[in-house]
């Protein structure tokens, strides 16, 4: 199972690499990081003169050329205790903190493993990179630029640098953790095709998520659905930072062939040179690609020729959703593709762009008033007139139901069941914690409910998710984060009651 953030807080630092401690390690950034075996990332990050065209292959893989398919398979070998990567066995203490449990999977750029921070008492995900990243001081300069630039991105839907080490000449980084799956391994899970609310709810916090990247001075340039995690209660997190790049000053950068092709913006898949403060639009036309694929119920461009597949990219319009989805209402074909828009300066202009066009667009739908309650408890009037009001746009017809504390809103619930809860944190006497476990024990408790809260932190939220909480949202937060997410939850928990 893939790793996905886990809200735990903690300043990044250094570990050493080794059982015995030993100085902090010289940290690198790869200019050439080549695929895996049947990993679909391609990357050839460097800076030539001139951008050749990549050489045809009609295969179904990634890899750009026969040369570069060679390169790959000598350079990824991953064997313990031999090969490129040598593998800390389970139970050995990184770096003096962090003891090994196991294995959670290989990626393009090396091995992802689980392991537990003695210090903090958390589950951490450790990435081991290849050691030939190593290579000279420039790329060890990069590389701790690289990582340094991550860690300063600290936000919910994004998986968070802790520290950077190295062992046995491999450098590592040690990042949040908390089991989830793949954005596309959820969609096949729901057989293909992901109901319109539950999407949205996805792509509103993957477009926050790149959003806070984009923030800090970074461009992620591998946004793709194996890069987006999906955990509990559709808590979305992007992952991983392998490829991404702080974004440059200067008049012009030149783009270099890395990424995912079926995700790939025109001016990468044609070595364009670019203005760095362009340089976030291709996660956003990234970010549009999936919107597409959730939305359509597939990518806007397929073959199994990696020329051909850039090449559309670079040059075919994509037909509009909605013309190969009927149920999806037109009103989405307009930002779906203002991202897709081939030259970057005509996009649209960033990832919080693409969120709100998409939250008009669902907003413009018909209302449809359904026979929903939903039990508000909040001991702010102020805050529970701002929940009043947004839950009544996001749920037209719903009955809302309001309580001062969490002794009355349990009574309320008791007496009659809501659809939704929507609970604050810190309430006097009952709060939300309280609450939610009161409420998991009640014999029609098994609604959606989420939780609010200006202070609560990572142990509030492990504690609320054993309990049963269905989402966490930390104030404050926009009326459209509420919006996506109440609905995602109603339509997910109405689609599970049809099929019992």
């Amino acid at each position: 199972m893939r790793s996905m953030a886990d809200a735990a807080g903690g300043p990044p630092g250094f570990s050493s690499g080794s059982e015995n401690g030993g100085d902090p390690p010289a940290p690198l950034v790869p200019d050439v990081a080549d695929t895996l075996p049947g990993v679909d990332t391609v990357v050839r990050d460097r800076s030539p003169a001139r951008v050749e065209p990549p050489v045809e292959r009609q295969s179904d893989s990634s890899t750009l050329s026969d040369e570069d398919l060679a390169l790959a398979a000598t350079r990824s070998s991953m064997h313990e205790g031999g090969g490129h990567v040598q593998v800390p066995p389970d139970g050995t203490l990184l770096g003096g903190v962090y003891r090994i449990l196991g294995r959670l999977g290989e990626g393009a750029m090396g091995v992802i493993l689980l392991a537990r921070d003695e210090q903090l008492q958390r589950d951490v995900a450790i990435k081991l990179l290849r050691p030939e990243q190593l290579d000279n001081a420039q790329m060890q300069a990069r590389l701790l630029a690289e990582a340094r630039a991550m860690a300063r991105v600290h936000h919910p839907n994004v998986v968070e640098i802790y520290a950077f080490g190295e062992y046995v000449n491999a450098p590592y980084f040690v990042m949040q953790y908390v089991p989830g799956v793949t954005l596309d391994t959820h969609v096949h899970s729901k057989g293909g095709r992901l109901g319109l609310d539950e999407a949205l709810s996805i792509l509103d916090q993957a477009c926050l998520g790149v959003s806070a990247i984009h923030a800090s001075g970074i461009a992620h340039r591998d946004v793709k659905p194996s890069n987006i995690l999906v955990g509990q209660a559709l808590r979305v997190v992007v992952a991983d930072l392998g490829l991404a790049k702080r974004i440059p000053r200067g008049d012009r950068v030149e783009l270099a062939f890395s990424g995912t092709p079926a995700y790939l913006a025109p001016e990468v898949a044609l070595g364009r040179q670019l203005d760095p403060a362009l340089l976030p639009r291709i996660d956003v036309y990234a970010l549009g690609v999936v919107a597409y694929y959730l939305l359509a119920g597939r990518l806007p461009f397929q073959s199994t020729s990696t020329v051909d597949l850039v090449m559309q990219h670079a040059y075919q319009p994509p037909i509009p959703p909605s013309e190969l989805c009927l149920d999806l209402p037109p009103s989405f074909d307009a930002p779906v593709l203002a991202a897709l828009a081939k030259e970057p300066d005509q996009r649209m202009a960033s990832a919080d762009a693409l969120r709100e066009a998409l939250l008009d667009a669902r907003s413009a739908m018909p209302a449809y008033a359904r026979t929903t309650r939903v039990m508000v408890a909040d001991d702010s009037p102020s805050f529970r007139t701002f929940l009043v009001s947004v839950l009544a746009q996001a749920l037209p017809g719903a009955v809302i139901e309001t309580a001062p504390d969490g002794a009355a809103a349990l009574a309320a619930i008791e007496a009659n069941p809501p659809s939704l809860g929507v609970f604050d944190l810190d309430m006097p006497g009952l709060d939300g914690i309280a609450l939610t476990a009161a409420v998991r024990k009640l014999p029609r408790g098994d609604f959606p409910i989420i939780v609010a809260t200006g202070t609560g932190g990572a142990a509030d939220w492990q504690c609320l998710s054993r309990l049963g909480a269905s989402a966490f949202l930390v104030k404050p937060f926009d009326a459209g984060q509420l919006i996506t997410l109440a609905r995602a939850l109603v339509g997910v928990a109405d689609e599970q009651k049809r099929k019992q």
